[in-house]
């Protein structure tokens, strides 16, 4: 009995001894090589090596405040967790270069200094959620901040985490956010570490949206971009240089800026400044074509009651139809739309406005999953026309937009008026299901001048006339209004791009228009990471509700069973084994 006591101490002590070894083995192992194990299905928390990339580059730290710390609902207290275990991955390649703080910014009792509080996260960009919370008394309202504020070498960057969108559930919406969560801190780590802007111009000259217009979009895009507006005056260099490279007086030519926005053109564009266009495609320029072949106006109806809707002719279609679309001169009414106020009526001396669905705002929402609109909030459109995209070789064709299922599409010259939106809509006449109205084009495309232009032109070394361009892209979007911030004429003040001033509601527009310039622009494969996508696991309420007592008993007297069977069988092997 003694002999066996004494070999069992002795392999005992063996194990103990192998097991600390084989834990000072692995920790000096661990110290030379890194490898972290994601065993999720949808691998969530593996970063994309572009992020892994970003992390590792790092020569100073990025320090994150995260305003998603108090107390508030279980969704809440998801998308903090997840951002907290997001940051974990970001922390563990970047060589101890990111740094985290979770605040919570109404912990101070003092309505005053929380006031203050909430209005220096205002200013740096941050947004707010109101939330109805339950509490002793019933319901109160509670603001939240679901942002956060990266810093890097004095620079100051703000991240909206809660992602709205129209008409998704809270569910969707909180998943959406976390699926974007590593795009938004790489993007965010991304912009702070850039040291070289891309170049981004706004085009004039042809009755384009005017500089107060498009300010909220170009302030937004300066904090990433060099952002300039360029007039092209039929000038063959106002896009492109051309750098002499031989004796032989033979040019390299190449695009001056990374990408061009061509928003609400209304006067119609000479061959000469097609042709300055053209040829900056053919040399790899990008373009975002925001076009209204349709020239109508709520301007109009506040001065008359019927407004005529007519073609504008702006010289464009045989250039767009050439890369692969055609924007149809039409006009799309959708149920699922913005709505204005219009007057009803007189309470004493002021006017009574009601607010009214009007179906030429329809909302614009994503067509799919790319990585442009991927969770992008609904876009309010006016005016918007239906896109067909035309059989091109090498051109990879991708809609982006579209408008609900619930369409009607009125051919111009038509009808416009308010007086629309009194009456009940007939919905079986808006059968013309889902209307595309934004469409990515990717690929070679083919100069729309080939063939039509003189050989002298074409050998010219001062013009090096391309008939295939390198490989580029470009978006078209058949409503120039998408980028048209709302500007009071009055005082020259604008809204945010997006912000509508009657429903009080802010609309991706903003969103949409930087994802499109990134996409083009930026080719570090950043905006894959958009593209990632979680299964949300959620309960089904029925099966629960109906089963409640059975899970409960299963969740809380199975685990002390099996306990209790365990400790038995240990007590009866154990007796069996030291009892002969």
């Amino acid at each position: 009995m003694v002999g066996k006591n004494t070999t069992n101490r002795k392999r005992d002590l063996t194990f103990l001894i192998g097991a600390i070894v084989i834990l000072i083995l692995t920790n000096y192992i661990g110290s030379f090589v890194f490898e972290r194990f994601d065993l999720t299905s949808e691998k969530r928390f593996t970063l994309s090596e572009t992020s892994k990339h970003l992390a590792d580059d790092l020569d100073d730290i990025v320090f994150v405040k995260v305003y998603l710390e108090g107390e508030f609902p279980a969704g809440f207290k998801r998308l903090r967790d997840e951002t907290k275990e997001m940051l974990d991955e970001f922390r563990a390649y970047s060589n101890g270069n990111i740094q985290y703080e979770f605040i919570n910014p109404s912990e101070n009792s003092d309505k005053k200094v929380r006031d203050e509080i909430y209005k220096q996260l205002y200013k740096s960009g941050l947004r707010p959620t109101d939330l109805k919370a339950k509490n002793e008394d019933g319901f109160t309202n509670k603001i939240i901040w679901p942002g956060a504020l990266f810093t890097y070498k004095g620079q100051e960057l703000p991240v909206q985490l809660l992602k709205s969108q129209i008409g998704a559930g809270a569910e969707n919406m909180l998943n959406g956010s976390i699926e974007s969560l590593e795009y938004e801190v790489a993007n965010a780590i991304n912009n702070l570490t850039t040291t070289s802007k891309s170049k981004v111009a706004f085009i004039e000259g042809h009755g384009e949206l005017s500089d107060l217009e498009t300010a909220s979009l170009s302030d937004a895009l300066a904090e990433f971009y060099m952002v300039d507006r360029i007039g092209l005056n039929e000038d063959l260099s106002s896009l492109t240089e051309r750098v002499m490279i031989d004796s032989t007086k033979a040019f390299k030519v190449s695009a001056k800026y990374d990408a061009i926005i061509i928003a609400k053109p209304m006067n119609r564009f000479s061959e000469k400044d097609k042709f300055i266009l053209d040829q900056y495609i053919m040399y790899g320029g990008k373009v975002v074509w925001l076009v209204d072949p349709v020239l109508a106006s709520m301007d109009s109806l506040q001065k008359v009651d019927v407004s005529v809707a007519v073609p504008l002719d702006l010289n464009l279609d045989d250039q767009l139809f050439t890369y692969g679309v055609r924007i149809n001169t039409d006009l799309i009414q959708d149920i699922q739309s913005v709505p204005i106020p219009i007057v009803t009526g007189a309470v004493g001396n002021q006017p009574k406005t009601e607010m009214f669905p009007w179906f030429f705002f329809p909302l614009l929402t994503p067509a799919n999953g790319h990585p442009i609109v991927n969770n992008l909030n609904a876009l309010k459109g006016e005016f918007v026309s239906t896109i067909d995209t035309i059989a091109r070789s090498g051109i990879r064709k991708t809609a982006l937009l579209k408008t609900s299922a619930y369409t009607k599409v009125n051919s111009a010259p038509t009808r416009i008026s308010l007086g629309m939106v009194r009456y009940e809509p007939d919905q079986a006449q808006f059968n013309k299901g889902h209307q595309v109205a934004g469409v990515l084009l990717e690929g070679k495309f083919e100069s729309v001048f080939k063939n039509r232009i003189t050989p002298q032109i074409k050998e010219a070394n001062e013009i090096n006339f391309k008939e295939i361009s390198v490989e580029t892209k470009m978006i078209v979007i058949s409503d120039g209004d998408v980028a048209k911030n709302y500007v009071n004429k009055r005082t020259g003040e604008y809204l945010a791009l997006g912000f509508d001033r009657f429903t009080r509601q802010e609309f991706g527009n903003k969103d949409f228009m930087i994802n499109a310039v990134d996409y083009l622009c930026n080719d570090n494969g950043l905006m894959s990471v958009r593209a990632k996508t979680l299964t949300i696991r959620l309960l089904d309420k029925t099966i629960v509700k109906k089963d409640r007592l059975k899970w409960q008993i299963i969740n809380t007297v199975l685990p002390i069973v099996l306990i209790l069977l365990f400790g038995l069988f240990h007590y009866i092997d154990r007796k069996k084994r030291y009892t002969k």
